[in-house]
């Protein structure tokens, strides 16, 4: 039953791996790609949330923040706005920031410094196909294995 369970799991994996390394990758590069032009932002507003979560074995709670930000910049005389930008950081208010926009379309940009490389989903989806495989194989294994 376990072997089963792992070879039904490793399959769904796949196709989540497939779905990143085939469909989420390319349109991610396709997004680089094409915000060529450069440009200064800055941050206008950060949205701080506040995560408390109860520590196992021990009195009190785990604190932890996650960051939105609100960023304007300009392209030729006129101010664009990114917003619910995630960051890792505490960002404040007044930060300069590099932006990389599409000259045909201003409004498509990203915020360089909170972006991920292009390459990250073609990367996890290639671990969770590994993963998968692992799944699989051992799942062979152990239902053969009786």
């Amino acid at each position: 039953m376990v072997g089963i369970a792992l070879i039904i799991l490793g399959i769904i994996f796949v196709f989540v791996g497939l779905y990143y390394v085939l469909i989420k990758a390319p349109r991610s590069r396709a997004q680089f790609e094409r915000r060529t032009a450069k440009t200064g932002g800055t941050i206008i507003d950060v949205i701080v949330k506040t995560h408390k979560q109860k520590r196992k074995n021990h009195a009190g709670y785990h604190t932890t923040y996650t960051y939105k930000v609100t960023t304007s910049y300009n392209v030729s005389g006129m101010e664009y706005t990114l917003k619910n930008i995630p960051a890792v950081l505490a960002p404040q208010v007044g930060d300069s920031v590099d932006i990389s926009y599409n000259p045909d379309d201003p409004q498509d940009a990203h915020v360089d410094q909170y972006t991920a490389d292009p390459d990250t989903n073609k990367k996890g989806g290639l671990g969770i196909l590994a993963f998968s495989a692992i799944m699989i194989v051992l799942g062979v294994i152990v239902q053969f294995l009786k």
